[in-house]
């Protein structure tokens, strides 16, 4: 898996923890085959997030800081109702609240992450 670039110590702390605890979420409720399909898709948001604002018209820096959460947020609550079943269906909806509020407890923080050069 690629790693992804952040910002600045406090970005990469909190993007870390976030990929990890989803990835948890995920790998709790998957097989393994399904668990891997679901990083290969992790893999291309932290390729895009990596790549951001090499073309013209992608050079928002509040946009970037946002892809990871953002995106890898939807991936996960998209595929939890996938796999939703009747035996499963408690723990992956408490997955998916879980996500939900994480991801607003993410952004929120980032929103107060200062622009600076480390």
């Amino acid at each position: 898996m690629r790693k992804p670039i952040y910002a600045n110590q406090e970005h990469k702390v909190l993007i870390e923890a976030y990929i990890t605890m989803v990835k948890e979420f995920i790998r709790d409720v998957s097989s393994q085959s399904r668990y891997k399909n679901f990083q290969e898709v992790l893999d291309v948001i932290i390729q895009y997030h990596n790549n951001y604002g090499k073309s013209v018209r992608e050079n928002n820096y509040w946009d970037w800081l946002m892809i990871l959460p953002i995106n890898l947020s939807v991936m996960a609550s998209g595929y939890l109702a996938a796999i939703e079943t009747k035996g499963n269906a408690t723990l992956v909806r408490s997955y998916r609240v879980l996500v939900s509020e994480l991801v607003q407890d993410v952004v929120d923080k980032i929103e107060k992450i200062e622009p600076i050069h480390e």
